[in-house]
């Protein structure tokens, strides 16, 4: 999440972002995922992935997820995280509803207001909160994702920080 630490840092966010999967495979982003992410001036030569853990979703501020199978992946390791995972566009759609982080309100706080208001007995998300994985796809396809991450993450760091809020240092562990 290349992205979400990019726009983090330039709201003056020390925000502790981390990748986990929630599939098993381990390795280094694709070879379109780096020059995609280094268009933007972000460096992914370095990424590896790893397997999401229950120890990682319980120390998470906010838990991130392209689909519902990714969200669903991170609660089956912490139910009690469902305050706080989210399907990447339903924080977005939703937090647009609450507003941006009040001063004084933590990362977690406002997560569970936002999270309030899902609709009771419905798993997280609607499908147009969805990012497809592009892994397989060609560049075209990468590039699409890019531009569609990178204007969600863009809005989800203005709702995290604000202009005129001080900031904080947070986990964020996208899954």
């Amino acid at each position: 999440m290349g992205l979400l630490a990019h726009h983090l840092e330039q709201r003056g966010m020390d925000a502790r972002v981390h990748s986990a999967g929630t599939i098993g495979w381990g390795g280094p982003a694709t070879d379109h995922a780096v020059e995609i992410l280094a268009e933007r001036g972000i460096d992914l030569s370095e990424h590896e992935s790893r397997r999401l853990t229950p120890a990682i979703v319980a120390d998470a501020d906010l838990v991130l997820g392209m689909t519902r199978d990714h969200v669903t992946g991170s609660l089956n390791h912490d139910p009690a995280a469902r305050d706080r995972t989210f399907i990447m566009g339903e924080v977005v759609r939703l937090g647009r509803r609450i507003g941006p982080r009040r001063d004084g309100q933590s990362v977690r706080e406002w997560c569970a207001e936002v999270a309030a208001l899902r609709l009771p007995n419905r798993p997280p998300g609607i499908g147009g909160d969805e990012i497809a994985d592009p892994v397989g796809e060609g560049m075209a396809v990468y590039q699409r994702t890019a531009e569609q991450l990178d204007r969600l993450c863009a809005e989800l760091a203005a709702l995290l920080i604000p202009d005129g809020t001080p900031a904080e240092t947070i986990d964020i562990d996208p899954a």
